[in-house]
């Protein structure tokens, strides 16, 4: 049952050398079933013909030109800019289901106190399947589902809506991170009392390519442990803290050894150790103290995996 009338929801594109598929994105921004209240597109010093296929677009979009500082600097110039209730995140490359604003504008009217709305995702392109996604639809939130959010994000962050204020009250992205600024922004969000909703229907469809920061898995894995070591006391559960910890660990450690990073690798499988015994970090942490043992840890790797 609707209990209010719909709040106003802008959209904010960051571009950055997107001239690939930003039109696709964008047709499928404007061919939504409800039309958002704005769409903003920050332009993060693109240097490739983006604003070329901006323009036939003209005034129905409104175009922020930057100096190139990354997706969370245009992310938070997005917001900064933005009227609406809520923000909706969009990639420059990514492509919603045409009914993505209307079922969210119907979750955020019957649900007010509701902060962050977001659905199912699904990649397509180099990589195919559907993303990680809560174990129960609706709203979520408290130690629980910190909890969960805490062990993998499983928010789909091309779905997610984010009211304004909000992302003003938290202060925004944080902008010294590669990756993963929306999964700290997630965090904190539920620290400070955010309630999220989770609505099952695929809402949005991830285009993933050779420039997706998301198939750099050194990347990746080093910003996971990053934020997990930021937010690990405010999970209920010490132990589920040192266990995610040595486990983004061990996964790091495999990067670096792919990457030939054999003495950064062996601080790794060292470090997990201080969080989780494991016969993994003994033989990564002894094997790579033998010279010339690096590609039988390769094999041993490749065994567990």
């Amino acid at each position: 049952m609707t209990t209010g009338s719909p709040p106003s929801i802008s959209v904010v594109i960051p571009a950055y050398n997107a001239e690939a598929w930003i039109a696709a994105t964008i047709e499928a921004v404007l061919g939504q079933t409800v039309s958002p209240e704005e769409i903003i597109v920050v332009d993060d010093g693109s240097r490739d013909r983006t604003r070329s296929e901006l323009e036939p677009f003209g005034d129905r979009l409104r175009i922020i030109g930057q100096e190139n500082a990354g997706p969370a600097a245009a992310y938070n110039t997005g917001f900064r800019a933005a009227s609406g209730d809520f923000v909706a995140k969009c990639p420059a490359d990514d492509i919603w289901v045409p009914e993505k604003l209307e079922w969210q504008l119907e979750v955020l009217t019957d649900h007010p106190e509701v902060d962050v709305a977001f659905g199912r995702g699904r990649d397509f392109g180099t990589r195919e399947g559907d993303l990680p996604t809560p174990p129960a639809p609706g709203v979520l939130k408290g130690p629980e589902f910190l909890s969960t959010l805490y062990r993998k994000n499983v928010i789909a962050s091309p779905t997610a809506v984010v009211r304004r204020a909000l992302h003003d009250r938290l202060g925004g992205f944080r902008e010294d991170l590669a990756a993963g600024e929306d999964y700290d922004f997630w965090l904190r969000a539920l620290q400070a009392g955010a309630a999220f909703f989770f609505d099952p229907r695929l809402l949005a469809n991830l285009r993933k390519h050779d420039g997706n920061l998301s198939l750099q898995p050194l990347v990746v894995w080093e910003t996971n442990y990053r934020i997990h070591g930021w937010h690990a006391e405010s999970v209920d559960d010490p132990g589920l803290a040192n266990r995610t910890l040595a486990s983004d660990l061990l996964t790091l450690a495999r990067c670096r050894l792919g990457a030939d990073q054999v003495r950064e690798a062996r601080s790794a499988y060292r470090s997990s150790l201080r969080h989780r015994p494991s016969l993994m970090g003994i033989l990564g942490t002894v094997g790579l103290s033998i010279p010339g043992s690096a590609a039988a840890v390769r094999k041993l790797n490749l065994l567990r995996a």
